[in-house]
């Protein structure tokens, strides 16, 4: 891999890392409004407030789950380029070449 890549790999890295921090706050931030919103038709409150609970508890879950899995990539991405042997220069492959 030439530099570009390894560097645009490692942006990647980071902005996953990034994405999984946004995606965390606002799952948290989705469940404390699903939770406190206060819409009730009035027939069924008890059914309506556990929805609400179940909805804010899915949210959470999935933001979990969606920030886990962006944590994850990013952090593979990480340690296979950490592994990677040292990106050789475009004048450096040229010579080689030559």
């Amino acid at each position: 891999m030439d530099e570009r890549t390894v560097e645009l790999f490692r942006l990647l890295a980071r902005a996953l890392l990034w994405g999984a921090a946004a995606v965390l706050i606002l799952a948290v931030i989705a469940a404390i409004a699903i939770a406190s919103s206060q819409s009730q038709l009035g027939l069924f409150a008890d059914v309506e407030r556990q929805g609400r609970a179940i909805a804010a508890i899915a949210a959470l879950g999935g933001g979990i789950t969606g920030a886990g899995i962006l944590a994850g990539l990013g952090a593979i991405l990480q340690l296979l380029l950490a592994r990677a042997p040292a990106p050789r220069s475009s004048e450096g492959r040229a010579r080689d070449d030559a």
